[in-house]
């Protein structure tokens, strides 16, 4: 028969020197086409971290694997066209959160498309598949529902009939039924096992025996990243028991096997299946036995770390301390001198009060030109930071790249505002324009500080799944990134624009426009009262500003 997957020698290690694990040692075997393959095993044992090797997501240390007709090994890395032949579905899904059912399924053809406009849409044959193939999963009622809001079952479902329309000839599954009942589960592989005219090969990651008999036609047995059994499902269960030292198959609580633990030497739990003789044999099955030998003595343990974390705790409290003094005495910090000449702000309020509202109409002229200011100068920054955001961020920038974008942000953040408005003012002059530029190279700095950490803190597992379906680095953060890191991007703007109008205030001490030219000429012309109308204008739009946008972010966060 064709052989589609070939395995030879395969190593794989995870971490370096006394602490490095090895996860798969001297590995061989092959699959033909057609094949239905369960790979059982113990979590821990290499199950995941083989379909990762198969997937080309993991190189291998030593050995090689060949999949269709592409080659991987510790020097060949597939690329893109890869995943034309080879589909994954993780354990967790890898679904975009913020994407609906819809668009999730539509991704699948990444591999097929290569041209921009992938990145605003998709083909309406790909909305057709798509629609399809979630009706045969019984999810038409949930085309248009976001990922986040599906139960665990229909996410499976979603992941597997994204799978299906990316249409590969080698299917990798990481636990593909956990979450489903025994009608879809059996539906599910019913229709990958039908995909490409029933040639399809499935590789699947099971959680026991008695599912591998049922949904596959070979079994691969791994423990401690070494193969012990390979053959018929039905042979696996009388063959298994007279490994002393077998430990249990994981079991399917959803969490994903990516690194391998320590092996244990306890004899696993079992319970009773039936052989197709007809007699009685023990299946190894998941047990809860810890990995790890308990301490002998676990009362000192537990005082050691006890006062470990405690003089740590005292001596940051301590360093803390120590430096707010330091930090108190160069600055000449004293309460006294704020008690002792308390008479003078009481003063100076004096002169504020009563508010001269005869300015009213003239300071709300200012406000709106304020506002207009702080509009156009967020949004141009905006403009201005995502790229640099974009480069800036370690999970997806080459690190030269990095130190550039970060330079530049930490360039823009350290001039002030107001300096920003002499450079501009001397540039272009005096008016509100040398003020929005100002409020545009002040603010990007800040925003794109913002906007990186934002896409440095998302889930990275669905662009691992947008791989796998042979996105582009492009599409990758068009709909892995750019949904995932919105929410967090609209909101931080939404702050900005109302700093920004708080610091347009400022600007017009310099002449660069808004509301600060009337505050400053008034205080310097000692009009306080006129001041304070100012202040009191400038208050009650900051509030309302604040209001809406605040609530705008919580609609935007849900």
């Amino acid at each position: 028969m064709n052989q589609v997957i070939e395995v030879h020698n395969l190593h794989v290690q995870y971490g370096q020197g006394e602490d490095s694990v090895a996860a798969l040692q001297g590995l061989n075997f092959s699959i033909s086409a057609g094949e239905r393959v369960a790979i059982i095993g113990r979590s821990g044992s290499g199950k995941s971290s083989l379909l990762r090797v198969l997937s080309g997501l993991v190189s291998p240390d030593r050995g090689h694997v060949r999949v269709g007709d592409h080659l991987i090994g510790p020097d060949d890395r597939p690329d893109r066209a890869i995943y034309g032949d080879v589909g994954l579905v993780f354990q967790n899904y890898g679904l975009v959160p913020q994407l609906t059912a819809m668009q999730n399924v539509m991704c699948g053809g990444f591999h097929s498309r290569h041209g921009l406009a992938s990145l605003a849409s998709f083909s309406p044959s790909t909305h057709r598949r798509a629609r399809r193939l979630l009706m045969e999963f019984g999810l038409s009622d949930r085309l248009h529902t976001r990922a986040s809001l599906l139960s665990g079952g229909e996410q499976q479902r979603v992941a597997i009939a994204r799978l299906l329309l990316q249409h590969p000839t080698v299917m990798l599954l990481d636990e593909p039924v956990a979450s489903l009942d025994v009608h879809w589960a059996k539906k599910a592989v019913e229709l990958m096992s039908q995909a490409g005219g029933g040639s399809s090969t499935l590789v699947m990651v099971l959680h026991d025996l008695r599912m591998a008999r049922q949904f596959a036609d070979r079994v691969i047995y791994l423990h401690n990243g070494r193969i012990i059994f390979d053959g018929e499902p039905d042979e696996a269960c009388c063959q298994l028991e007279t490994q002393p030292n077998v430990v249990a198959p994981s079991s399917a609580d959803g969490t994903v096997d990516e690194t391998p633990s320590a092996p244990t030497v306890a004899p696993p739990a079992v319970v009773a299946a039936e052989c197709p003789q007809g007699r009685s044999c023990s299946v190894p099955q998941a047990t809860s036995e810890p990995d790890v030998a308990p301490s002998p003595n676990p009362v000192a343990d537990n005082v050691g770390g006890l006062w470990g974390k405690t003089s740590f705790y005292v001596a940051v409290a301590l360093l803390a301390v120590a430096l707010y003094v330091w930090a108190a005495l160069g600055v000449e910090f004293s309460l006294t001198r704020i008690f002792s000449n308390w008479e003078h702000a009481v003063d100076f309020g004096d002169r504020m009060f009563p508010p001269d509202f005869s300015v009213t109409s003239t300071i709300a002229a200012s406000l709106i030109e304020t506002i207009q200011m702080a509009l156009i100068g967020t949004t141009l920054a905006a403009i201005l930071s995502l790229p640099l955001a974009v480069l800036a961020a370690r999970n997806i920038s080459a690190r030269p790249l990095q130190a550039g974008a970060r330079l530049i942000l930490n360039g823009l953040r350290t001039v002030p505002s107001i300096i920003w408005g002499l450079f501009f003012v001397a540039i272009v002059g005096l008016g509100p324009f040398p003020g929005i530029l100002a409020l545009t190279f002040y603010a990007a700095g800040y925003l794109g500080k913002f906007y990186y950490e934002g896409i440095e803190s998302i889930d990275p597992r669905p662009l691992r799944s947008l791989q796998t379906v042979g996105a582009s680095p492009l599409q990758r953060f068009r709909w892995g990134v750019f949904p995932q890191v919105l929410p967090l991007m609209l909101g931080y703007t939404l702050y900005m624009f109302e700093y920004n109008i708080r610091a347009a205030s400022i600007l017009g001490i310099v002449g660069a426009g808004g509301i600060g030219f009337y505050l400053y000429t008034y205080i310097n012309n000692f009009q306080y009262n006129r001041a304070a109308t100012a202040l009191l204008l400038l208050l009650v739009v900051v509030t309302i500003i604040d209001t809406l946008s605040s609530r705008l972010r919580a609609r935007l966060m849900d």
